[in-house]
């Protein structure tokens, strides 16, 4: 619609400048003023037409622009975002009320790498990774934060509800068919704002701490401050 608007306007413009040429260049008023509208008339439609032309090689650089943007913050391997969109995101989550965090990290990974090799553990990341996604809801995040260590930042979540939804996903990824090869199982830990810190910084923490104890209590398990 915008763009119509855009021609009917350049044309109007067009045969308004043609017309004031003719009155003011020529003091008879003749047929000369058929021509200067439709030469009016042609100079807006050729403007209107370059400018449509601009317009679309705009709009194919913003889209391209646009997937830059997005593949700068996924993760390769996954398909999940990336630590920079962690921390980007994270820069606006002070205002937006209750959320919680879920940090799982995949239990003895190096060995999937250092005993079967890399192409088995991150076809282990990419097993975790698929499982997640298919537990979460639609509106919740999902960061390869580093190595084997992935984050969920849940929003409108309390802790209750953040730790159903940690022992959901612990279940199904305990449930993969991971063929010859170990079972694979992961550890969580859950933290809640404003139930473990004033701060998203001070959440991270508490869920930081909460994954360690859950590696200190034999792993393949969630453990919430």
């Amino acid at each position: 619609m915008i763009r119509v608007w855009l021609l009917v306007t350049m044309v109007i413009i067009g045969i308004i400048n043609a017309a004031l040429l003719h009155f003011t260049a020529m003091p008879l008023f003749n047929n000369m003023v058929v021509h200067c509208i439709i030469l009016g008339a042609m100079f807006g439609l050729t403007n209107f037409i370059a400018v449509e032309l601009f317009l679309k090689r705009l709009d194919k650089l913003k889209e391209l622009n646009r997937q830059l943007r997005l593949s700068l913050m996924k993760d390769n391997l996954t398909g999940l975002l990336n630590r920079r969109a962690f921390d980007i995101d994270i820069k606006n989550v002070e205002h937006n009320g209750l959320y919680s965090l879920i940090f799982i990290d995949i239990d003895n990974f190096r060995d999937f790498n250092n005993h079967f090799g890399h192409d088995i553990g991150d076809n282990v990341l990419m097993k975790v990774g698929q499982t997640i996604q298919a537990c979460v809801r639609a509106n919740d995040r999902v960061y390869r934060y580093g190595g084997e260590e992935i984050i969920l930042l849940l929003m409108d979540c309390d802790k209750k509800n953040a730790r159903k939804m940690a022992e959901k996903i612990r279940c199904e990824i305990s449930r993969l068919d991971n063929q010859t090869y170990p079972q694979i199982t992961v550890s969580l830990g859950v933290s809640s704002y404003p139930d473990d810190g004033r701060y998203i910084y001070d959440v991270i923490v508490a869920s930081d701490k909460a994954l360690l104890k859950a590696k200190q209590s034999g792993k393949n398990c969630t453990i919430s401050c």
